[in-house]
Parts: C-alpha cells; structure tokens; sequence
C-alpha cells in the first residue's frame, strides 16, 4: 500500500502548475483475486469511500506528490507505461477525472463527489470503539486465528450441540423466561454482547491477515439494530484473508457460545441455553447471501467483486435476447460470471417478493405496530408511578424493539429517493469507475 498526504496549503490558492492529491488518499493497489480479466485499482479516500480506478489513474494520483510539475508527471508515467503520455493528457485527466472525485488538494473548486449510498446499507449508525481501540484489542485477539485453535472450537461446537440436546435442549430455558420475564434483559444484554463480539471478530480476522480494522459502532440495517465495523482496509488482501474476515464474525460468535456453554455446565442456569440457541440462529441468519450480511460478502470474495448489487443491472440486461452485454459484464472472468449471474437470478426475485409482501402488508403492520407502541406506553407510565424498575426496563426495551423497524423503514425509503437523484449526478460525471465500500454489520 502507498499512502499519500496532502500537506495543508493554508490561504494560498494551490498551484494547479504543482497537482498535490488530497489529504487522506490511500492508494491500495491492484484489487487481488480480482474476478475481472483486468483487475482494477482502489483508492480509498478520507472518508472512507473506496473508489475501482484504472492502472492508469492510479499511477496518475501515486505521481502528484506536491513537488512534481505536470511535465515530471507526464515523463513518469511515460516511463511506467512504456509508451508516451503527454502534458495535456495529464492535465485533461487530473481535470475531468480525479478533480471531480476529490482526489486532487484543490478539488473543493470543483464539484464535490456526492457521497454514494450503498444499496441496501446501513440507514443509520454512529462509532461506538474507536480505531484507535479496535486496533489495540485485536492485536491481543489475533492468536484465536491460529488454523489449530479455529479447528479445536469447531470440534468443541459439535460436541457443545450434542450435549446441550441429549441434555433436554431448550424448553427448561424458555419455561424460566416466561415465569421470570425479568431474566429477558439478561438474556438482550448477552445477545448485544455476543453481537458486539461478531464485529470484533470480523475487525480481528482482518488484524490478523495485515489489514487495519476501523471503527466498531451500532446502527440499524433495514429494520433492525446492528453492530457494524469498518473493514474498508481489508480490501488490500487476497481472496483468502477477505474470506476470513467474512467469516470472523460467526467464529467468534462459535468462541461466544463455547464460553456461555462452559458457564452454563458450571452453574445449570437453564437461560442461558435459550441465549445459546439463539446465537446458533443468528449464525445462520449471517449466511444469507440476499442482503449484505456476511453470507453475501462471501458470495462477493468467492466472486472476486466488491459490489455485487451494482452488477444486478448489468447482469439482467446482458439476460435479454439480442442486447449486447455491457462492458460491467465483459470484463468478469467466465467463473465470476457464472457466480454474480447465478446470484442476480436468486437475488433479485426474492428482494422483489420480500418488497411486494411488504407492501401488501404495510398498513396492517402500521397499524398493528401504532395499537403496541401506544400500550406499551402505557404500560411504561404506569410501571414508573409505581416504582416498577424491571417492568418500566422491559416495556422501554419493547418499545424500542418496536420503534426501531419503522425509523428503519422510514430512512430507507428516503435514502432510495436519495440515491436516484445521487445516480443522476453520478452518470453526469461520465465515468467508468465504481464505488464501493460501506460498514459491515
């Protein structure tokens, strides 16, 4: 990786003769295991969007380091590419392409690169762990991803499974939570632990393949909360670390359920076997490939492309009789191909019943979720008139379980007014690079 600062330029207008790139550009490099006949670059810029550049743009922004003119620009790249790169090559292509993707130190007088919104992200979310912190954790957790302890906690897990359904499975569990409702914030905050640790996961396997993990942080994704972690940096490794990464969440959610099985055969406390199946369900549920949880960033690494969902379009257009494919389709290698198509073709039909269904059933769910709301409002104020701590606890937990899917709606729906009005701007710049990258939950 090559990192290139800007150095602040204060009040004096920058010297457009002297092309710096901004503060807080990363070049990455070549992306590995590209699914691409030609893999393409990445740039990630300070706030953190990740851009797929050409080689050529690449070298371009490795070169504008404040002390070359645009002719020692030009003879540099001359020289890299073997054939000849002239003067005005350079400044046409610093002003029509890395100036309007803020790139360059002066790009503030340009247009600035609107933000884009990855589809189907995170609609709200704040930092929690700073990198700063995250980093130092997971520099003490990266032994866990030694390939003999991996082996030893998933041959633990079976035999963790056997036991606890020869032993009776669940329904003592269950029976506990209903005639004690009090123990149901228990098992939340051990839920919120276990969810705070399948980030951590995630932000340690990237440690341990040689990526810098970022910000650990809560949000909601679609219509319920999340822990989320930045991993843009883990786009720097091969196919094999990105796939550890995608898969160090559910590993440490394996170490988590390992830990509160040990508890739980030292102190019987049948709870915490509810707690237990529901991890194994959360598992599961992160293997979904349709939405962006951790199955789908292991369709993405398998595939070797970054941003599956920009590819939909492409894909469903190259599927029609006598239209040619677009260029977003020629370039992916046979088997990439064969991967993202056979995703699109699942994808798109399930996204497409899940939206009609909620369509169909909105104004039920509306009104239902409106009657909750209001009881459960009630039954706040009055557990707080009479001093009630643990019903006061449970009816404001259940009114923020209620209240998170329809902020969740409402956002989403507003940014997908947002993004294709973002979409129009972006195809205005007429270029061919793709953005990707967001927080992963």
């Amino acid at each position: 990786m090559t990192t290139v600062l800007a150095e602040p330029t204060g009040s004096r207008p920058p010297d457009r003769t002297v092309p710096r790139v901004a503060l807080g550009i990363e070049l990455l490099g070549a992306y590995k295991d590209s699914g691409c006949v030609e893999p393409p670059w990445i740039i990630r810029r300070a706030d953190g969007q990740m851009l797929e550049v050409s080689p050529l743009l690449h070298r371009l922004a490795a070169s504008l380091d404040g002390e070359r003119d645009l002719e020692a620009v030009a003879s540099r790249l001359s020289q890299e590419l073997g054939r000849p790169i002239s003067v005005a090559s350079v400044e046409y292509l610093i002003d029509t392409k890395l100036r309007p993707l803020g790139l360059v130190a002066d790009s503030a007088t340009a247009d600035p690169l609107p933000s884009r919104q990855a589809l189907l992200g995170l609609t709200l979310h704040a930092g929690v762990a700073p990198a700063r912190l995250v980093r130092a954790v997971t520099t003490v957790l990266r032994p866990l991803f030694l390939p003999a302890l991996i082996v030893g906690a998933l041959a633990a897990l079976v035999f963790v499974d056997v036991w606890l359904v020869l032993g009776g499975g669940i329904a003592p569990g269950v029976e506990r939570l209903i005639s004690e409702p009090a123990l149901l914030l228990l098992a939340v905050a051990l839920t919120l632990m276990a969810g705070g640790l399948h980030e951590l996961g995630h932000a340690t396997a990237s440690r341990y393949g040689g990526a810098e993990p970022g910000v650990i942080g809560a949000g909601i994704y679609l219509i319920w909360p999340v822990f989320y972690n930045d991993l843009n940096d883990s786009h720097r490794l091969d196919r094999r670390g990105r796939l550890r990464c995608d898969l160090g969440g559910v590993y440490f959610n394996v170490v988590f359920i390992l830990v509160l099985a040990g508890v739980y055969g030292v102190t019987g406390f049948e709870p915490l076997v509810v707690v237990l199946a529901v991890q194994h369900l959360a598992i599961l549920q992160q293997f979904l490939p349709f939405v962006r949880l951790d199955g789908y960033y292991v369709v993405s690494d398998l595939a070797g492309i970054p941003d599956l969902f920009g590819r939909i379009r492409p894909i469903l257009s190259s599927l029609v009789p006598g239209r040619s494919p677009a260029k977003a389709v020629t370039v992916l290698k046979p088997k990439a191909r064969a991967i993202v198509t056979a995703w699109v073709l699942t994808t798109v039909p399930l996204l497409m019943a899940s939206l009609l269904f909620i369509a169909i059933r909105l104004p039920s769910l509306v009104a239902t979720t409106g009657r909750s709301i209001g009881d459960q409002s009630t039954a706040l104020l009055a557990a707080l008139r009479h001093g009630a701590v643990q019903g006061a606890a449970l009816s404001g937990l259940q009114l923020v379980l209620l209240a998170v899917p329809v902020v969740g709606i409402a956002v989403t729906m507003a940014r997908a007014v947002d993004r294709g009005r973002r979409t129009s701007v972006h195809r205005r710049l007429g270029r061919l690079i793709l953005s990707f990258g967001a927080p992963r939950g």
